[in-house]
């Protein structure tokens, strides 16, 4: 079509409307990135107006060939009602088409379904506890296509994804009936609608709890451990319990925090973990529990804290409760290795150890670097590696009977048992290779864990 117009962007409307039929959101959708407080139906309706003015003017100065020729554009590809009405009164006859092809699925506007979808949304919160949210869409594959196919025939460089429109259209519909804001870095929930089966599906985040824990007694383990026997079915062995010890510091913790939150189940993430006859005492070890599909986003902390430790009964202590993040559990795993760890030992001697050799014992470990292969005792479930620990310091003295307590502060991911004894020569240097005697550790407690604090 020849025109008067010279405007990239009216051009470009023009020749788009030349090939399909685009109603004035996806119209506008082409040029979402050009302009802001507006929408894309106010965007591509006032191409049309502009056009529209444009034809309208040259029918009027007599370019009747350009004016009859937009005008019927207009009125049947844009199904734009001015331009019906002008083409009405100028007698020109035009073909009308409905359906937009970018965002019509059987006759109908994929944006139709808006209101439906953000009702049957809402009605599946229910009584979860929230304060935003995001939605999410999954649009029709053909209208992708159509979309980039458009995108590539015309050079569009500010066009939006349609599934971009949807959700945010959908979006303020739902803020309308939930009167909560939209959150996209940490949504408490996610409405995700499916185009294609005309289904919303609703999505839980995760609460994060840290805290720190004390284990007062010996032989619980961290997680969960099933008899090796029967993996946790039930058997002889276990006396159809399943399990191989009947608690865990994560059980302990995490049911309480799921029974609370009304969640579905729990994530146990710690800074590290003792051996099952290892004592946490001091302030404690860093953890985050994630309770799934919480139903109450806002628990009391301090309640909470009460039930774990009344549940435990003394064999576990939990304090500093406080909400966090996905990010802070990541953390304590990634820094688990390097962070500084002190400990406690009892330190038993195949003979007797002079005070001198303890003096010197701690000018050679202190502020020096050993070197780990994986343990024998943990070598079938752990990568036989070697890894090079930073020793800080430590301390000895002498106690009765040929025992010896020790204090290590060292890096975290630091053997501290393989440490003494040496491990038949996997660590080294070591407690027994120094000394010059067979050491075993009879007793080791963790007192203090460093970093990875909330």
């Amino acid at each position: 079509m020849t025109a008067p117009i010279q405007n990239g962007i009216l051009d470009t409307a023009v020749s788009m409307l030349e090939s399909y039929t685009l109603c004035d959101r996806c119209l506008g959708r082409q040029f979402a990135w050009l302009s802001t407080n507006t929408s894309n139906s106010e965007r591509g309706r006032s191409l049309k107006l502009v056009l529209s003015m444009i034809a309208d003017n040259e029918l009027k100065i007599g370019n009747q060939e350009y004016g009859w020729k937009m005008i019927g554009l207009l009125a049947g590809h844009g199904g734009f009602g001015p331009a019906q009405t002008i083409a009405g009164k100028n007698m020109i006859d035009y073909d009308y088409s409905e359906e937009c092809h970018l965002c019509s699925i059987e006759g109908r506007s994929v944006f139709d379904r808006i209101q439906d979808a953000a009702n049957r949304a809402a009605e599946l919160v229910g009584e979860v506890e929230f304060d935003n949210y995001l939605v999410g869409t999954v649009p029709f594959p053909i209208l992708d296509e159509r979309q980039d196919s458009l995108r590539a025939q015309f050079s569009l460089l500010h066009a939006e994804a349609l599934k971009s429109d949807f959700s945010r259209e959908l979006g303020k519909r739902l803020h309308e009936i939930l009167k909560k804001e939209v959150e996209f870095e940490r949504p408490h929930l996610v409405f995700l609608y499916d185009m294609i089966t005309d289904e919303v599906r609703l999505q839980i985040n995760p609460v994060f709890i840290y805290g720190r824990y004390q284990k007062l007694t010996r032989g619980i383990p961290q997680s969960r451990w099933d008899c090796n026997e029967c993996n946790g079915k039930g058997c002889k062995e276990c006396l159809g319990t399943g399990r191989r010890y009947p608690d865990s510091i994560s059980e302990y913790i995490g049911n309480q925090a799921q029974s609370l939150l009304k969640g579905t189940r729990f994530k146990f993430h710690a800074a590290g973990r003792e051996d099952i006859d290892v004592l946490m005492l001091g302030e404690g070890r860093p953890f985050v529990i994630e309770v799934s599909e919480p139903r109450v986003r806002r628990p009391n902390l301090t309640v909470l804290t009460k039930s774990i430790n009344k549940r435990a009964k003394k064999r576990v202590k939990v304090h500093d409760l406080k909400i966090t993040t996905r990010e802070h559990s990541q953390r304590l795993k990634e820094d688990a290795s390097t962070n500084i760890k002190e400990y406690r030992a009892v330190i038993q001697t195949e003979g007797p150890v002079e005070t001198d050799a303890l003096r010197e014992l701690e000018t050679v470990l202190s502020g020096g670097e050993i070197e780990q292969r994986t343990p024998l005792r943990v070598a079938h479930r752990r990568s036989d590696l070697v890894r090079k620990k930073r020793i800080h310091q430590v301390r000895f003295k002498k106690l009765k009977d040929q025992r010896i307590e020790g204090f290590f502060k060292v890096q975290g991911g630091t053997y501290v048992k393989e440490l003494i004894s040496g491990d038949e020569g996997r660590t080294n240097p070591s407690v027994a290779s120094i000394l010059g005697v067979s050491c075993v550790c009879e007793k080791l407690d963790v007192i203090a864990v460093y970093g990875s604090t909330a």
